[in-house]
């Protein structure tokens, strides 16, 4: 596929009529049936936005995944999103390993890492199979090949275990966002420790990283750096090349850039995905969110793939304590996903808004079938708190649907993705 020329491969056009064949919501819109052989072009499918999906995830699941033995291999990817909208996503276990293997690829060819290799990630939350598992300040897998710390708390004294545990662990590569790990360098210098010298390879995600970060980041590991593009619902997008460049997986995903509703090549407009790999909840034309850029200009690099320049994503934003200290904001999607577990995953949308270091606004709706449950999931949210200092400020509940943001202009916003 040639994103600039807006050609479509024999992949495009296979999740295209299998989504107007076998999923009720797309052959609704197009008064479709099964045995109708026209696929409509990707520019007559509508937009997606999370609230949509929110709306009609059941209509939006393939027919043949549920029943036996097809449903047994379902998987549920969640995620909150830039807005606080949580989703839950189905994708087919067989499917995810082969939307995988691009970044697995990259991965080998680019740093000598494979899934041998000891890991050491930071994770929203641990989720064994569709069901979170209790909470863990840290977790080996029983292949004993990959590490997890969990983001529900950051405060200093578990920045401090993290870092014991790292060294005892001895990883060979790093998976986290780029504030956690200005969080980890900061408890670095602070304790006068290093890493250890096992680790050669550190793969930044979830947040946009800026260059200043980034410098930040190689200064403090002194090992390469990676810069990886992608969201829960639709796998790997995009990773970096040497010149810093995001490359888009066009084997994963179709990336548009939209201005005025139309696919723009060197503008910068909303960033649109189009799931290639994802057959039992084909996500087709979904807003991301974020902005950016398809470039026209080849990289340096030699990579023919496609060049996606972000130009607005989740910040690596942080929390400030009466202190001084910073915590990264990844605190509050780990907080915000074991509470939605908690209270039946009664959300439709969470935000937060810090106005100064001893307030924040949680603004939040709940789902129509959970009216009046509003400051049951705050009450939730606040007993989860680890971290001593953030306890101790003050959380502020907001119905969204009686939110002014002018009320608090001067904040600060933390959104999630």
């Amino acid at each position: 596929m040639h994103i600039l020329a807006q050609e479509r491969s024999t992949g495009d056009m296979d999740i295209l009529a299998q989504a107007v064949r076998e999923i009720e919501f797309y052959r609704t819109l197009f008064s479709n049936n099964k045995e109708q052989a026209v696929v409509p072009q990707l520019s007559e499918f509508p937009f997606l936005t999370r609230k949509t999906i929110q709306r009609e995830r059941s209509r939006m699941l393939c027919e043949r995944y549920q029943y036996y033995p097809n449903i047994g291999y379902l998987l549920i990817k969640r995620s909150f999103g830039l807005t606080g909208i949580p989703l839950e996503v189905y994708w087919d276990s067989r499917d995810d390993f082969r939307a995988q293997e691009s970044l697995w690829k990259y991965r080998k060819e680019r740093f000598d890492v494979t899934a041998d290799n000891k890991c050491c990630v930071f994770r929203v939350a641990e989720y064994a199979g569709n069901k979170i598992k209790d909470y863990m300040p840290w977790y080996i897998s029983q292949d004993g090949k990959t590490l997890s710390f969990s983001m529900r708390d950051l405060s200093p004294e578990y920045m401090q275990s993290c870092l014991d545990v790292i060294c005892a662990y001895e990883p060979e590569w790093m998976v986290l966002p780029p504030s956690v790990a200005l969080m980890l360098a900061e408890t670095m210098v602070k304790d006068r420790r290093s890493f250890p010298p096992s680790m050669r390879y550190i793969e930044l995600c979830g947040e946009m990283l800026d260059l200043q970060t980034d410098t930040v980041i190689r200064d403090m590991f002194h090992v390469p750096i990676a810069n990886v593009y992608g969201t829960q619902e639709m796998g790997a997008i995009a990773a970096s090349c040497e010149h810093g460049h995001l490359h888009i997986f066009s084997e994963n995903v179709l990336v548009e850039v939209i201005v005025e509703g139309k696919s723009v090549v060197d503008g910068e407009g909303d960033i649109y995905i189009t799931s290639l790999q994802n057959t039992s909840m084909p996500l087709i034309r979904l807003n991301t969110g974020d902005r950016g850029v398809l470039q026209s200009e080849p990289c340096t690099c030699g990579q023919q793939t496609p060049i996606l320049r972000l130009t607005r994503g989740r910040d690596c934003g942080f929390i400030r304590t009466i202190s001084g200290r910073k915590v990264s904001g990844c605190v509050l999607r780990s907080l915000a996903e074991y509470t939605n577990e908690e209270v039946s995953r009664c959300l439709a949308q969470i935000q937060f808004r810090q106005k100064d270091v001893e307030h924040m606004d949680i603004i939040l709706s709940t789902k129509p079938a959970f009216f009046g449950w509003e400051k049951e999931v705050v009450r939730v949210f606040c007993e989860k708190i680890m971290d001593s200092e953030l306890r101790q400020m003050h959380w502020n509940f907001i119905p969204l649907s009686s939110y002014d943001p002018g009320e608090t202009e001067g904040g600060s916003y933390l959104f999630f993705k």
